[in-house]
């Protein structure tokens, strides 16, 4: 009976990241990095796993009962794989709160999973870059996260017309339910999930869900509406919003305009935001391409994180930014660049008695952190070409009988196709110059 072999099939929902998926990937790292580092956040990394009630106690319902990772582990604990980075960030600054310095600014770059149906910019795993700040309660900590959220999309080249940042409060919601609507505490919960989905459900269902959960008011629909469609303007028209609300999101708009961004960042009480954590500004970034209907990434305040595992009390404000939304952004958008010429410099084998000769000068080579590879076969030339050239390699560093008659280096420049006859120190030094263009 033949052998029957194993799928070479990854797990759905999940991705496999060969070389060339590896630069790409460590491009979107490295950039995120740059930015959120000017800012003066450090970076931070938690475990994979965590215990299970860590995401009970505030991570969206929908998440822990249908979509989270958990299992039972060999000493009889729930635990679960982190879908998010919160709880956890909140978990390790509860553990020193005394000992860290004030603002706390880190930054992560964890991997995490969702058992949901994978589509067009969601996966079961993601890498998701997690910003936060820690201790300061006022609005310049979200001006902070609204100009560094932004300034990680121009450092990847994007123009203020291709992304927009839409803006609410917490508080709007609940004050505009509990206090205009009159609704109670659960009907309140269920509306903000069914406002959650809006832009993934029809027009008819979400009718049918807010008059099934409002049975008793057939206005309601017609009220939300009003409330959705409100502006930083009409808001003191909406019955029930308090006005420590109406003076904070006024206070923010102004400040807004003062570093430059009103332009990019709109007012939408529509926004929501799934996670039960949130308690005051809210926000989400939205691709302007027709090709990406959904949002990029978001964020917002939670003071009261910390109060799950402290007595003491602390601020909070983030945002995370998936590296699948992100690359569907920068494809959308001809923003990726191209990494065909990354690797750098590839000295062919001649002949076997060339290899120990080619092995120093790759040395040297590395010693001036150029990425070299060396053959370790000596094959004919238009072979090793041909490799170097679906490698992606820059220059091709030859030393052939000529070469040896003569003392020299010949550099062959794949991207240009000149060729240069040097000393193995004038070719070093041509490798050198163009690397610091």
């Amino acid at each position: 009976m033949k052998e029957q072999k194993l799928t070479t099939e990854n797990y759905k929902g999940t991705r496999d990241f060969y070389p060339e998926d590896m630069r790409l990937r460590n491009y979107l790292f490295s950039v995120m990095k740059d930015v959120v580092r000017s800012y003066g956040y450090e970076e931070y990394d938690g475990p994979m796993v965590e215990s299970l009630d860590l995401y009970r106690a505030k991570t969206g319902e929908e998440i822990v009962g249908k979509q989270i990772y958990n299992f039972i582990d060999k000493g009889d604990r729930e635990v679960a794989i982190r879908p998010e980075m919160t709880p956890t960030v909140a978990r390790m600054v509860a553990k020193k709160l005394r000992e860290l310095p004030r603002p706390i600014r880190w930054f992560s770059i964890p991997n995490l999973w969702r058992y949901e149906q994978p589509g067009h910019g969601r996966l079961r795993e993601h890498w998701q870059l997690n910003v936060d700040m820690f201790g300061v309660p006022g609005s310049r900590a979200e001006l902070e996260i609204l100009s560094l959220a932004c300034d990680i999309l121009f450092a990847f080249g994007a123009t203020k017309n291709s992304f927009k940042v839409t803006i609410s409060h917490r508080s709007l919601l609940d004050e505009f339910l509990l206090d205009g609507l009159k609704v109670s505490p659960n009907q309140a919960h269920e509306v903000s999930k069914i406002l959650d989905k809006k832009n993934k459900i029809t027009q008819d269902e979400y009718v049918a869900l807010v008059n099934k959960t409002i049975p008793n008011d057939p206005t309601a629909v017609s009220k939300i509406d009003l409330f959705l469609n409100a502006s930083v303007a009409t808001l003191n028209q909406i019955p029930g919003i308090k006005e420590v609300t109406l003076e904070s999101i006024n206070g923010l708009f102004e400040d807004i305009k003062t570093i430059g961004l009103d332009d990019i960042i709109f007012f939408d009480p529509s926004v929501v935001r799934g996670f039960d954590y949130y308690t005051g500004f809210i926000f989400e970034i939205f691709d302007t391409s027709p090709q990406n209907k959904r949002s990029l990434y978001g964020g917002g305040r939670y003071d009261n994180l910390i109060g799950l595992f402290s007595n003491e009390e602390l601020t909070g404000i983030g945002f995370g930014l998936g590296d699948v939304t992100l690359q569907n952004f920068l494809t959308a958008h001809n923003l990726l660049p191209n990494f065909a010429n990354e690797s750098t410099v590839y000295i062919p084998l001649l002949d076997d008695s060339s290899y120990t000769e080619n092995h120093n000068f790759a040395k040297e080579l590395r010693k001036e952190k150029i990425n070299v590879e060396v053959s370790l076969v000596s094959q004919k030339m238009g072979k090793q070409l041909s490799y170097a050239e679906k490698k992606g390699y820059r220059w091709i560093l030859l030393r052939g009988e000529d070469e040896i008659k003569t003392g020299t280096i010949t550099l062959k420049d794949m991207v240009t196709r000149d060729q240069f006859t040097f000393s193995f120190a004038e070719a070093l030094q041509k490798i050198k110059e163009e690397l610091s263009k």
